[in-house]
């Protein structure tokens, strides 16, 4: 197809497509007779994915790293994600001072005090976030090490086992392969491997999976110390909040019970565990 076909397929104009060429993320053919660039179905997909990341705000140096695969999709959209959030606790900050400062007349204005309150927020800003992304590292790595779930069947047999840790890749989209049958299976999701066990409770019948190697979880970038005092604040979060919310109500039951059924998810929700 010519230029023209391009852009009405795509979206995106002509002047985009050319700049796109000369930055080097489309690499159309040319037609040896005439020389006239003939793009294909490979060129409108390259397109709408330049065009995509483009919205997300990602740099075109990036893009063209995804694009000769020089960085997988998931690496480039983190790298942005964390860009992208950076720049909201800067615009967060910066609207919690311009509303301040529509108080403020010029004659009164010190703007020596108003550059170190936005160094001390920017300050607080990056450090609180810190905390949270250190924990939500350490959530999910717990969670990666370990999980359970119910089973339609009884599991009484190693053929019952296999087809419940079928199902529950299936229902959720997980890349898992069985190393080893039996009734203590071992099993890979994404080349990590598993061993699984089947346990009866009250309700039936439950599968724990463990991770065979739990510390190939674990990011180096959260240090020990403070790995560990995440790790228990993420086994038990629920009963510290429910504690401090009996605290604060003085020890009045209902009250605590009805503080903690509103503020918990929220909590949850806050720190992305939801």
């Amino acid at each position: 197809m010519n230029i023209g076909e391009l852009e009405k397929r795509t979206g995106v104009s002509k002047q985009n497509i050319r700049f796109y060429e000369r930055k080097g993320l489309l690499k159309p053919e040319r037609n040896a007779w005439n020389q006239y660039r003939e793009y294909t179905e490979k060129d409108v997909q390259d397109l709408m994915m330049i065009k995509m990341f483009r919205k997300l705000g990602m740099p075109l140096e990036e893009i063209g790293h995804v694009l000769e695969k020089d960085t997988t999709v998931e690496s480039a959209v983190k790298k942005q994600l964390d860009s992208l959030e950076k720049k909201q606790r800067e615009l967060d900050g910066g609207i919690r001072m311009c509303r301040k400062l529509c108080r403020e007349e010029l004659e009164t204005l010190d703007p020596v005090r108003v550059l170190n309150e936005m160094e001390e927020l920017e300050h607080r800003g990056e450090k609180f976030m810190a905390i949270v992304n250190d924990y939500k590292t350490v959530a999910d790595e717990e969670q990666k090490k370990a999980f359970s779930f119910q089973p339609d069947s009884m599991v009484l047999t190693p053929k019952e086992f296999t087809d419940a840790l079928f199902q529950y890749a299936d229902e959720n989209h997980l890349n898992l392969v069985i190393t080893k049958e039996g009734m203590y299976p071992v099993f890979e999701i994404d080349g990590v491997e598993y061993e699984a066990e089947r346990v009866f409770r009250r309700f039936g019948a439950t599968i724990r999976c463990k991770m065979t190697h739990p510390e190939q979880a674990e990011d180096d970038s959260v240090p020990k110390g403070r790995r560990n005092i995440y790790r228990f604040l993420n086994k038990y979060l629920l009963a510290i909040l429910l504690v401090c919310f009996l605290v604060a109500t003085r020890g009045n039951l209902q009250a605590g019970i009805l503080v903690g059924i509103i503020l918990i998810p929220i909590m949850y929700w806050i720190l992305g565990l939801w």
